[in-house]
């Protein structure tokens, strides 16, 4: 007999298997004053990625998406914490940063219109009466 449409029996990622995972997700993080959240997952042996999924699968979730959200300010918090107290590499802490942020050093500012050079028509008038358009 086939499983009904939509038979969610066999799903992994439920709210509560999700929930336990960040739980204990939280916990390293805290007591390992972790700053980098791929290592934490990788700890737990779960792969990088499976954090947006989570994330894209609970977004209107408010409980796990508060809790997701908590997290990534939890490990955030303990990369400011040791860059301010000299612990970890200044530079490697701005640009994990920077990416997390989308920051960049300078900003880049086309100065033409979405790309294509701008163009100006001038007349010049000369004292003698002519002109010249260029």
């Amino acid at each position: 007999m086939a499983a009904p449409k939509k038979n969610k029996n066999a799903e992994k990622w439920t709210k509560q298997t999700v929930t336990k995972a960040l739980t204990e997700i939280e916990d390293y993080v805290i007591a390992e004053k972790s700053v980098y959240l791929a290592a934490a997952l990788v700890h737990f042996q779960y792969y990088p990625q499976i954090w947006s999924e989570w994330r894209d699968k609970f977004e209107h979730d408010k409980f796990v998406s508060e809790l997701i959200k908590r997290l990534d300010a939890r490990i955030e918090s303990n990369l400011v914490t040791r860059l301010l107290n000299n612990q970890c590499n200044a530079a490697g802490a701005i640009f994990i940063l920077k990416n997390r942020h989308r920051m960049a050093d300078k900003q880049e500012v086309d100065h033409t219109s979405k790309g294509e050079s701008i163009s100006i028509n001038v007349t010049k008038t000369y004292k003698n009466g002519g002109k010249e358009n260029i």
